[in-house]
């Protein structure tokens, strides 16, 4: 068999939860900025609160910059990763496991009624957009997070990669015996 490398990357889409924390962080930095104007400047002079503005408008920045995240699937001879890329910047590993202790996969809009009581330790939403669009899942036993629902965006050539090393029973299920 040869050897097997897909990468995929995703941006995430900005829906209203994530202008929700924006508008809130900004607010706060003006509450912040207005609040240290009025009792920092008369007691300390300008230097406090010049230091803590810049604190508060570097943090504001560094927390609004979170929000523009980017999700990199990885397969290599079965082995799955998902980061996390905030504000391509840093990178979080989000989930990995190998395709053969996989338990369950499909499309996520069509099964997430199921999902919603589905018992498992973590779930990792790691889709373009929260209402789980053209998503698939995958439940998993991994070794350090225990059984786990993940959520992507994968492509078919990723999906394809997939399937050449998940349990044959499994594939066979899901995608029938032509595939």
């Amino acid at each position: 068999m040869n050897d097997v490398f897909i990468e995929r990357m995703v941006k995430k889409k900005t829906d209203g939860k994530d202008i929700a924390v924006i508008a809130g962080i900004l607010l706060a930095v003006l509450i912040i900025i207005t609040l240290s104007i009025f009792f920092l400047l008369p007691m300390f002079g300008l230097i406090a609160p010049f230091i803590v503005i810049a604190g508060v408008i570097f943090g504001g920045y560094r927390l609004i910059a979170m929000r523009n995240l980017e999700f990199e699937y990885s397969n290599t001879n079965g082995y799955i990763t998902v980061d996390k890329i905030m504000n391509r910047q840093r990178r979080k590993r989000l989930a990995a496991f190998e395709c053969r202790d996989l338990e369950e996969i499909g499309k996520y809009d069509e099964n997430i009624k199921r999902l919603q009581g589905k018992p498992v330790d973590s779930k990792i939403f790691a889709a373009v957009n929260s209402s789980g669009e053209g998503a698939w899942y995958i439940i998993v036993r991994g070794q350090k997070t225990g059984k786990t629902l993940l959520a992507f965006n994968p492509d078919e050539d990723f999906i394809e990669s997939v399937k050449k090393f998940m349990p044959t029973q499994l594939r066979f299920e899901i995608f029938g015996r032509g595939k």
